[in-house]
C-alpha cells in the first residue's frame, strides 16, 4: 500500500483532493493532510510517504523550496505539483527538482487520478529494480568472496587439462574470473615443498597448515605482482602472472622466497623447498610445472633452500654405490641393532657427502632395507604385519622425500624389527599369560594400556600388538570379553542387583555397563537374567 500527502494552503483545495476524490480504486493505505511547508516536512518526517500532492505558490516557504528539501530527506517521494498560474519557468524548475509532474488549477480530478496512477506503476518499477540491485548487490558479493577458489580451480583445471588451453576459452576465462593475463602472457611457476612439520600432525591440523603457508606465500612471494597461489597435487604452488614486454628479477624472485622458507620456519614451525621454474607461454604451462614436480622427486640431498631451474638441470655424474644388504641380512638374523643401525648411519652419511644423489639411489636403499627386514622375519616365522601397521611400515612417500627422512625411516625400521624378533623369540607367552592374569585379578578397576605395560615392563604398543599376536584379540577386547562373562555368570547364577553386577565387573556407570552388555550379548541385562533364570 502506498501512503499519500496533500499539501496546500488552503483547507478546501486539500479536502477537495482528499476527500472529494473517491480513492478506494488505488492502493492507498494512509492519506495525510498539511497546510504549510513547516507541517509538510513534519509529516514527512515521522511518516513514509510515496506520493506527495503539493501546492507550488504558499505564503512562507513554497512547494519549489519544499522539494528541495525532499530530495534530501525523503528521496523516494514522488512529487505532482500543483499550480494556479500556466508559468513555464516553474515548470522548468519543477523538473530540476525531481518532481514527477504537475497540473495546472482548477484541479481537473480525473488528470490528477490518471497521474496519480502513473506515479504508483512508477514507484513500482523503481522498488523492483531496487530489489533487483539488491540481489544482484548481495550474489555479487557472494562471487567477489569465492573468487580466490574460483581462480585456484580454473588453474587446476587448466593444469590438469580438463579445459583446453584454446584462445576462446582461456580469454573467456581470463576476462569472467578478472585474471589479467592474454594469450600472449607468460608465466613463472614456483613450487611450495613442504619437507618437515616439526610437531607431528593429524589431517586436520596439517591442511589448516598448509593453507597457512599458501596465505603467506600469497602475502611475501606474490606480494604486489600479479598472481595467485593454489594446492595442486597436494602442494602448493605459485603462479606468477608477465605481461607482455615485462620480465621478472630473478634475484628478487630468489630473495623472497628466502624471506618466506624464513618466515615459514619461525611462524609454522616447518622446513621447506622452493623450486623456481622458468616463464612459460600458458600452452605449456602444465608440462613446466611437471617438471617441477620431478625435479622434487629427484631433490633428496638438498633441503630448506631456494632451487632455480637452471641448478636442477644439470645431469647427475654418477650414481653412488649402493650397500652390501647381504650383511645387514646376518646382522639383524643375529639381533645386532646396534651395529645394524650403525652400518645404516654411515651408508646414509655418506650419501649426504655425495652432491649427485638421486631418487632412485634413495629408492633403492628404501626397498633394499624392505627386503632385508621381510626376509629375515619370514625366515624366522614371524609376520611382518604384526610388527608394525602396513601404512607405517610400508611409509614409501615420506621416507623417501629426503636423505633425513631415508634415516629416520631406515634407523627405527632397523630397530624395531630387532626388538620385535628378539622379544618374540623370548618366550612371549609368558608375558601374554601375565598380562591376562593381571586383567583376571583387578577386574573392578578400571585398567588403562600403559598400566598394563608397566606390570610386563613392555612398550604399550608393542605390548598391545604381541598381546593380538597371541590372543587374537585386542587388550581391550579380551578385557570386555572377561568383564561380560563374569558379568553373565552372576547375572545367571545370582539374584544380585544389577548395579552390583556392574560394579564387580568394573563398572562404576549402571548406563554404560547396559550399554556394553546389550552389545557385547545382544541382549540387555534383564533380558538376559529372564532368559536365563525363567
Amino acid at each position: 500500500m502506498f501512503n499519500l500527502l496533500v499539501v496546500d494552503d488552503e483547507k478546501i483545495a486539500v479536502k477537495g483532493i482528499t476527500v472529494g476524490i473517491d480513492w478506494e480504486a488505488f492502493p492507498i493505505g494512509q492519506i495525510f493532510e498539511a497546510l504549510d511547508v513547516n507541517e509538510a516536512k513534519q509529516v514527512l518526517s515521522q511518516n513514509r510517504i510515496d506520493i506527495m500532492i503539493s501546492d507550488i505558490e504558499m505564503p512562507g516557504s513554497n512547494g519549489l523550496q519544499l522539494q528541495e528539501w525532499v530530495r534530501t530527506h525523503s528521496p523516494q517521494t514522488e512529487t505532482i505539483f500543483l499550480t494556479g498560474h500556466a508559468n513555464f519557468e516553474y515548470a522548468q524548475q519543477a523538473v530540476r527538482l525531481g518532481s514527477f509532474d504537475y497540473v495546472l488549477k482548477p484541479v481537473d480530478h480525473d488528470r490528477l487520478q490518471d497521474i496519480v496512477k502513473q506515479a504508483i506503476e512508477k514507484i513500482k518499477e523503481d522498488q523492483e529494480q531496487s530489489d533487483f540491485n539488491e540481489t544482484y548487490k548481495t550474489y555479487y558479493s557472494h562471487w567477489v568472496n569465492e573468487l580466490p577458489s574460483l581462480v585456484e580451480k580454473f588453474w587446476q583445471e587448466l593444469l590438469s587439462e580438463k579445459i583446453p588451453a584454446n584462445e576462446e576459452r582461456l580469454t573467456r576465462n581470463f576476462q569472467m574470473y578478472e585474471i589479467p593475463l592474454d594469450m600472449t602472457s607468460r608465466i613463472l611457476p614456483i613450487l611450495i615443498s613442504v619437507e618437515h612439520w616439526k610437531e607431528e600432525l593429524n589431517a586436520r591440523d596439517e591442511e589448516i597448515m598448509e593453507y597457512a603457508i599458501r596465505k603467506a606465500a600469497a602475502e611475501i612471494i606474490v606480494v604486489e605482482q600479479a598472481g595467485c597461489v593454489i594446492q595442486e597435487n597436494g602442494s602448493s604452488l605459485v603462479l606468477l602472472y608477465v605481461a607482455e614486454g615485462s620480465e621478472l628479477s630473478i634475484p628478487d624472485i630468489k630473495a623472497k622466497c628466502e624471506a618466506y622458507i624464513s618466515a615459514c620456519h619461525r611462524y609454522f614451525q616447518c622446513s621447506l623447498s622452493c623450486y623456481v621454474g622458468e616463464e612459460t607461454p600458458l600452452v605449456k604451462l602444465t608440462a613446466k610445472v611437471a617438471d617441477l614436480f620431478q625435479n622434487e622427486r629427484n631433490n633428496v640431498t638438498r633441503s630448506n633452500c631456494v632451487l632455480l631451474q637452471n641448478e636442477m638441470d644439470q645431469p647427475l655424474q654418477h650414481k653412488p654405490q649402493a650397500p652390501t644388504f647381504s650383511d645387514w641380512i646376518v646382522l639383524l638374523e643375529s639381533g645386532k641393532k646396534a651395529e645394524l643401525v650403525a652400518r645404516i648411519q654411515e651408508n646414509i652419511d655418506r650419501l649426504q657427502k655425495t652432491d649427485d644423489v638421486g631418487s632412485e639411489t634413495v629408492e633403492a636403499f628404501y626397498y633394499g632395507l624392505l627386503h632385508v627386514v621381510y626376509h629375515v622375519l619370514h625366515k624366522k616365522g614371524l609376520a611382518v604385519g604384526d610388527m608394525l601397521p602396513r601404512q607405517e611400515l610400508q611409509d614409501y612417500n615420506s621416507a623417501t622425500r629426503s636423505l633425513n627422512q631415508l634415516r629416520n625411516w631406515a634407523v627405527r625400521m632397523a630397530s624395531v624389527s630387532c626388538d620385535y624378533m628378539n622379544s618374540h623369540l623370548k618366550g612371549v607367552s609368558a608375558v601374554t599369560a601375565k598380562v591376562c592374569q593381571y586383567i583376571d585379578e583387578h577386574m573392578e578397576e578400571e585398567l588403562s594400556r600403559e598400566e598394563l605395560a608397566a606390570s610386563v615392563f613392555l612398550n604399550p604398543a608393542y605390548l598391545s600388538r604381541l598381546f593380538k599376536k597371541e590372543t587374537g584379540l585386542s587388550i581391550s577386547e579380551y578385557s570386555l570379553k572377561v568383564r561380560m562373562e563374569k558379568a553373565m555368570k552372576l547375572l545367571a547364577e545370582t539374584n544380585d542387583k544389577i548395579s552390583y553386577v556392574a560394579e564387580q565387573t568394573g563398572y562404576s556407570h549402571f548406563s554404560f555397563f547396559a550399554k556394553m552388555f546389550k552389545k557385547y550379548s545382544g541382549l540387555s541385562p534383564q533380558e538376559y537374567r529372564k532368559n536365563f533364570q525363567g
